[in-house]
């Protein structure tokens, strides 16, 4: 939880795929409390009352993903509505402030996530959602010690480039 607050405030992009790894972590464990609380919350090396302050928020994203009916897949509705905020703040760079920089790393982007929506056989999904798949698979390659490629290791880089700059434009907009 504490981590998710710092990712919240700092960079929207690392929290969307903190979330991410969180909601997959629950369904690794099969949604099950006891199995979860045993791995995530009772190894942290911090005092009872923080311990207990995770386990209720952890708690609350078991019973959205319930409630929500994603137990085995999708996100909750917090997370797709920023993501939908990053989308249309995607838009709004490109074709209406025409936020030079941004098109910049949006025009190097732009070709790697062609080539992702192509392999994921999502043609129609949205670029700011190709791009934090396309992330979150390389955060999950990089933790299982994955080899990878000079190729997607520079795809990566020029996504990487855009979403760091769109979250920047984001918490501009959120603080400022």
């Amino acid at each position: 939880m504490l981590i998710a607050i710092e990712k919240k405030k700092k960079n929207i992009a690392e929290f969307l795929l903190y979330m991410w790894q969180l909601e997959d972590l629950f369904r690794a464990q099969k949604m099950d409390e006891t199995s979860i609380y045993t791995i995530l919350v009772a190894p942290l090396e911090l005092d009872a009352e923080k311990k207990t302050e995770i386990w209720n928020w952890y708690k609350v994203i078991l019973l959205e993903l319930r409630s929500q009916d994603i137990q085995t897949s999708g996100h909750r509705a917090e997370i797709i509505e920023i993501m939908n905020e990053l989308s249309y703040l995607h838009k709004t760079l490109i074709s209406v402030t025409r936020d030079a920089n941004y098109i910049e790393f949006y025009t190097k982007a732009k070709p790697h996530l062609e080539l992702l929506k192509s392999k994921s056989g999502k043609d129609n999904q949205e670029d700011i959602e190709t791009s934090l798949n396309g992330l979150y698979g390389l955060l999950l390659l990089r933790l299982n010690k994955k080899e990878i490629s000079e190729n997607t290791q520079s795809a990566m880089n020029a996504i990487s480039k855009m979403i760091a700059y769109l979250a920047a434009k984001y918490h501009e907009i959120s603080v400022g």
